[in-house]
Parts: structure tokens; sequence; C-alpha cells
């Protein structure tokens, strides 16, 4: 009996001791898996769940791009993630454990939604803020005050330029600030001559006047009354800023009638710009046309798949091209050609090309085409979108435009290529 005791509590110490180990044995590291969805609501919205055994045991993480942002994986249900930009993106999630980690990655397609809003094409070189009045709901126009009158401005979809417009109605003749809308501020430089337009078309009694920073004292400006037609025609004055911002206000309530306006503009200079359009020698260059990273009347010479649309951050329009480059190199190894366009030899034209982002870009003309290229470059671009122009002298009664920009490894935008005769 003693000898049976002595080996049942020898094997109830081995049992222990064995579930001891058990009990300290740490949870084996899987390969990870993960799925992605596309969002019904929103094509750029992709839904990654962590499908990996045991996450929980373990610290893990999605990573949305190559160096980019990351987000904890090891919670229970699934982590969104909204891009900004069309194209293939590769997602990879992580796992730790104490013996080391390991990897999954899979490459996603994004597709962004079309744009919501009634794009339309801007001049970039405008400094006042919703100047087209396209931002706001019913008669609230955003960066604008309705300081007085404001009964008698409200939204109008007969516009110009933009899919809002702001339709006056005066119910008696009064005085010119009886009805007036004021901008935001815009940055000015003080003894810089600066050009202030509007559109306008009514009734031929229908009368309006530019002032800027009202109600500031001394530094008051006020302009001659325009008329307006029955058909929309642009009135501007040239001032001289007296300040470092310029607030420009519209003073509306002189004459008695119904009359639209659209597209407020200050640009630096003694002329206004004439009505967004695409108006240059060159075809396409706002990049409207075409689809995915396809540009009708541009060619793709070298370092095709550096091309992207970009359809969210735009300079003029609904559609931009997005370059990115994985390493230095050569200017011409990502080279965007536009389609040849009619030029008088001998004559003078100016390029130019609106560009946001890190890089390096050379203009050229006619690539390939032996003594007919001409080249001038590199022009540096910033974080913020900048206009960057070149003056030619063509050589050839057709030209080719080339933006050559293979220099610098990074990413960036351009938009808005024009050439004009000068």
């Amino acid at each position: 009996m003693m000898k049976i005791t002595k080996l049942l509590s020898l094997l109830l110490l081995v049992t222990a001791f064995t579930s001891c180990e058990e009990d300290n044995k740490l949870p084996e590291l899987n390969q990870p898996t993960f799925t992605t969805t596309v969002s019904e609501e929103d094509s750029s919205v992709i839904v990654f769940e962590n499908t990996t055994p045991n996450k929980e045991e373990f610290y893990s993480y999605f990573e949305f791009d190559v160096a980019g942002k990351k987000v904890a994986a090891d919670k229970p249900g699934t982590v969104e993630y909204k891009y900004d930009s069309n194209g293939v993106k590769i997602v990879t999630l992580t796992m730790l454990g104490d013996e080391g980690y390991l990897q999954t990655s899979q490459a996603v397609t994004v597709v962004l939604p079309p744009p919501t809003d009634d794009r339309f094409l801007i001049n970039p070189e405008n400094l006042i803020e919703n100047a087209y009045f396209a931002d706001g709901t019913g008669n609230e126009f955003t960066s604008w005050g309705l300081n007085n009158g404001a009964d008698n401005m409200t939204e109008s979809t007969d516009g110009n330029i933009s899919v809002r417009a702001i339709v006056v109605n005066n119910g008696a003749e009064g005085n010119e600030w009886d009805t007036q809308l004021v901008s935001a501020a815009a940055p000015t430089t003080n003894g810089v001559e600066y050009t202030i337009s509007v559109w306008m078309k009514g009734g031929d009694s229908n009368v309006i006047r530019f002032s800027t920073n009202p109600g500031s004292g001394g530094t008051e400006q006020y302009g001659p009354n325009f008329t307006a037609t029955a058909d929309w025609q642009q009135h501007s004055w040239t001032i001289t800023a007296n300040s470092s911002t310029t607030t420009v206000a519209l003073d509306m309530g002189k004459s008695k009638g119904n009359f639209v306006i659209d597209g407020v503009e200050l640009v630096e200079g003694t002329s206004a710009l004439p009505a967004p359009s695409n108006d240059s020698e060159l075809l396409n260059g706002s990049f409207e046309e075409g689809t995915g990273s396809d540009f009708t009347n541009w060619g793709k010479n070298n370092g095709p798949d550096n091309f992207s649309e970009e359809v969210t951050d735009v300079v003029s329009g609904s559609r931009a091209v997005r370059v990115n480059n994985a390493a230095d190199g050569n200017e011409w190894e990502t080279q965007f050609v536009s389609d040849g366009f009619d030029t008088v030899s001998g004559d003078s034209y100016t390029a130019s090309v609106w560009i946001k982002g890190t890089a390096n870009i050379r203009y050229s003309t006619n690539p390939g085409a032996g003594g007919t290229e001409q080249y001038a470059g590199g022009y540096e671009a910033t974080a913020t979108w900048s206009k960057y122009s070149w003056e030619f002298t063509a050589n050839s009664d057709i030209t080719s435009l080339a933006l050559d920009m293979g220099k610098l490894k990074g990413n960036f935008i351009i938009d808005n290529v024009k050439v004009v005769k000068n």
C-alpha cells in the first residue's frame, strides 16, 4: 500500500510539472494573414482585417505604404484607411513575437470615386478665396461677407464660370454701399499694382463699384462705377496696394434692378485675366481629357509607370498628373511630351506649368528632333502650388513641349500646362 501511494504521488508530481511546462509554453507566431475589402460607400476607403490566428497574443500593425502610416491591428474588428490618390498601393501587416517578427504584404488597387461636386477651371494666379462663389450653401458664400443689404444677394445657378453665382436684386436706388459684398483679406505687397475684376450681366441701368479695405480708415480706395450689359462682360480696375493685405468690396446698392455677378479676381499687374479656360496653343494642358493614368494629347516617352491620375489635389479643373520617381536620375528618364502644336518659326512663346511637391523640372522642345531641341530648367518645386514659366523662340512650324522630370526622387503633381504666344 505504501508503494502504491508513493507511485501515485510521483505520478501527480510529474503531471503537475508537465502541466506547468504547457502553461509556460509561448503561443506560436504564425505567418500573418489579412483581408481587404473596398467600402461600398466610398471606394477610396479600404477595410482591412487581420485574420491571423491568436492575433490577440501579439503586437501587430498595418502599414499602408512604404514607410507610411502605421495602425495597430491586434484588436478585434477591422481597420479602415482612406486613400487620397489612385493607383496600386502596398499594404504590409507586421506581427511581433519574442523570437522576432513576421510580415505579409499585399497590393491593393485604389480607384477614387468621381468628384461629387461640379468642377470648373480657375485662374490659379487669382488671390481671392472662393472667387467663383462655388463654396457655400444657399445664400451663404464661403470667405465672403454680406456686409450690407444681405437680403438683396442670393444664390444663382446662372454662372459664367462655376456652378454658382450671385444674383443681386435691389428694390430701390440707394447708396453704393447699401448692398455690399466683401472678400476675405488677400495677401498683397505695399506699393505693387494689382487689378481687380468681376464678370457681370444685367439691365443697362445696373451699376457696380469696386472699393478696397472697407471700414479700415485711410487705406480705402474707390473705383469708378461700371454699368452692366445684357451679356456677361468683365469689368476691371487697377490699384496700387497700400497694405500687406487687401480686402475687395463690391458696392452694388446704387441702382434699382436685378443683375448677376461671378468671377471676382485680384491679380498682380495692370491687366485682368480672361475667364478661366484652356486658352493655350497646346491641347489638353489642363489634363481634363483622358481616363485613369492616360492623358489625351500627351505621351509618356520615358518612365511611364511613374505617372498616375490625381483628382483630389488639383490646381484647376478635376484632374491633374501625379509623378512618383523612385530614385534620382536623368531629367529625361521621366518625360511627358505634348502632341505637336502650330507655331510660327522666329516668334516668341511662353510655356508655363503649375507644380506642387518635391521635384526638379526641365522644359524642352521637340525631343528627338535633332537640332531643333531647346532646353530650360531646372525649376525646383515647393510644397505649395507654384507656377514656373519659360519664354522660348519657336524654330519650327510644329513644336512639341516636353516636361523632363526624372532628376529627383520624389512625389509631386503637375497641372495647367500652357503655351501662349507673346
